[in-house]
C-alpha cells in the first residue's frame, strides 16, 4: 500500500501500524468526517434545489456547474 502513495501521503500514515489504520487515516483525510460528509451533502442539497441559470453564463457552463453538483450528491 505504502508504494501507491505520494511522499505527502505516506508521510501522513508511515506511524500506522496496520493498513487499515492507513486506510481510515487517508478516508477521513479526503472525505472527512461524518459530520463533514453530511454538511457538504446539505450545501449541495441547497445549491441544487435553488440552482438556476446565472446572468452572463452559457448553457456549457451552466451544465458544467450542475454537473458538478449531482456529481457532488452521487
Amino acid at each position: 500500500m505504502c508504494c501507491a502513495l505520494s511522499k505527502k501521503e505516506f508521510n501522513r500514515v508511515s506511524a500506522c501500524k496496520s493498513a487499515m489504520e492507513m486506510w481510515e487515516k487517508l478516508r477521513i483525510t479526503y472525505e472527512g468526517t461524518d459530520k463533514v460528509k453530511e454538511t457538504r451533502i446539505d450545501i449541495l442539497v441547497t445549491q441544487y434545489e435553488k440552482f438556476q441559470m446565472q446572468s452572463g453564463e452559457s448553457i456549457a457552463q451552466m451544465f458544467s456547474r450542475f454537473t458538478d453538483i449531482t456529481n457532488g450528491l452521487a
